[in-house]
């Protein structure tokens, strides 16, 4: 420990070993397991970098809006059915996977469990990881049974957890029995952690035997596949496409087939689904061609006039916001691995209140932001996309996000309004195959994935009957 001591203080960032010559056995075991994992000199370059974009950042006027949109709602039956038949095809193949971001623990919903494993309050009580899992139980049959077949590939589930969520996930999984799927369908990997930093670039102690450390953010899943193994997996399983989510979205359609079949027919290498701006100050991230590349432009990017510009159809220029549901080319992943670009991802800055070791170096939680959390972001692959297309979705029914706390005062991505959010989906789903519902006593209403995947095939469930809620149809 000795050497590695000595080139962190060579590198100015002796600090971290402040307390470290008073420390136990076990103290100091732990703090050699997080310097371990960090290089040091690629943590100052970082910090390096970041300082000096931020000197030469200017606002850039040149970027323009994404046209490459398909419109879920103006597409004609035969469009939809066509591109989902590829996708069915394409699941009765193995040809595609599921790569899922579940690195968050659900702190700021007041638990410290795997967010997948949070309950929302529905009558069945099932965790966002039950819904996610019978959702591709269900799509499997809707697949067997268009092309009449016994059984299929299972589609193959890569899961990006943290060291904080790892191993809780694999037991939770493990414990149900990985809800009804294959255990050799499942991958679990996870992402780097990173040591947050001071604005002058010093390395934070969370307390005297442990740095501060978080994910680096989900652009960290493309190196992370590479390290873990997962990209030779797939290609060892003949995967060609991966459809990637976050666990917290409660409306997520897994493995859609027909956005699978939409990228696929259009030959692209990288696909997102989008959803339209609410008004022009939505503090969201949109699709933008940048130097006639696409990419993401954050909110805090794009200028005012910008924000309000629009086409002569009256639609927002730069309407289509980024929710974090897209599709990838084993072909694309591979490249990225290939040309390094896993590795050439810029770093971004969120300037948060990280919990740091106070002058005893007990841990202690500060009023105020007094570092940085430095993380890549899953969109900043797409400029090197050689052919992207992004299919714009019904926000209602296929994005409600869960974020923040319950029980607050006024509900923004909470257990609240996603509980409302598939409820009200659930709702519209039995009342088009032409069921009534009884609200008077609750507005519970939940359709088991199992016995739909996205409201399909119900008519014989509930077609002439009013059903009292709560009520959950199994």
């Amino acid at each position: 420990m000795d050497a590695k001591r000595l080139r962190w203080e060579q590198a100015g960032q002796g600090q971290v070993f402040k307390w470290f010559d008073k420390l136990t056995g076990d103290q100091k075991k732990q703090l050699e397991d997080d310097i371990n994992e960090i290089d040091v000199d690629q943590i100052n370059n970082i910090y390096k970098k970041l300082l000096e974009d931020k000197v030469t950042q200017k606002i850039n006027l040149t970027y323009h809006g994404f046209e490459n949109v398909k419109t879920l709602d103006s597409l004609t039956d035969e469009q939809k059915t066509r591109w989902q038949s590829i996708g069915y095809q394409l699941v009765s193949e193995g040809k595609v996977g599921v790569l899922l971001l579940a690195g968050g623990q659900a702190t700021r919903l007041g638990t410290l469990v795997p967010k997948g494993q949070y309950d929302i309050g529905l009558p069945s009580k099932k965790s966002l990881f039950q819904l996610q899992a019978e959702r591709v139980l269900k799509l499997e049959t809707l697949v067997k049974n268009h092309f009449k077949l016994a059984t299929i590939k299972p589609v193959q589930w890569y899961i990006m957890t943290s060291r904080a969520t790892h191993d809780p996930t694999i037991k939770f999984f493990e414990d149900n029995s990985y809800f009804g799927l294959k255990k050799d369908s499942f991958f679990f990997f996870q992402q780097t952690m990173i040591p947050c930093v001071t604005p002058e670039g010093k390395i934070i102690n969370e307390s005297c035997c442990k740095v501060s450390l978080s994910p680096n953010g989900n652009g960290g899943l493309y190196h992370s596949l590479v390290t873990s193994g997962a990209i030779e997996d797939m290609r060892a399983k003949g995967v060609q496409y991966v459809s990637q989510y976050c666990v917290d979205n409660v409306l997520i359609k897994m493995v859609d087939p027909l956005f699978i079949g939409f990228m696929h027919d259009s030959g692209s290498d990288c696909a997102a689904k989008v959803v339209a701006k609410i008004d022009p100050e939505e503090p969201v991230g949109v699709m933008a061609l940048e130097n006639n590349k696409p990419c993401v432009l954050e909110y805090s990017e794009i200028d005012k006039e910008s924000k309000y510009l629009r086409e002569a159809n009256g639609r927002l220029t730069f309407n289509y916001a980024h929710i974090c549901i897209n599709a990838f080319s084993f072909e694309f992943l591979d490249r990225l691995s290939k040309e390094g670009r896993t590795t050439q991802l810029p770093y971004h800055v969120a300037f948060k209140k990280i919990p740091c070791a106070d002058d005893a170096g007990q841990r202690i939680n500060p009023d105020a932001n007094n570092g940085w959390k430095m993380e890549m972001f899953v969109f900043d692959v797409f400029p090197y996309s050689k052919h992207m297309v992004c299919l714009e979705v019904d926000r209602s029914e296929e994005f409600s996000p869960l974020k923040n706390n319950a029980g607050m005062a006024v509900p923004k991505d909470s257990p609240e309004t996603c509980l409302q959010d598939i409820c009200r989906l659930h709702r519209r789903y039995i009342e088009r195959a032409g069921g009534k519902l009884d609200d008077s006593n609750s507005n519970l209403i939940e359709v088991s994935p199992l016995v739909s995947y996205a409201g399909e095939s119900l008519e014989s469930r509930v077609q002439g009957h009013q059903f009292t809620l709560p009520h959950h149809i199994e």
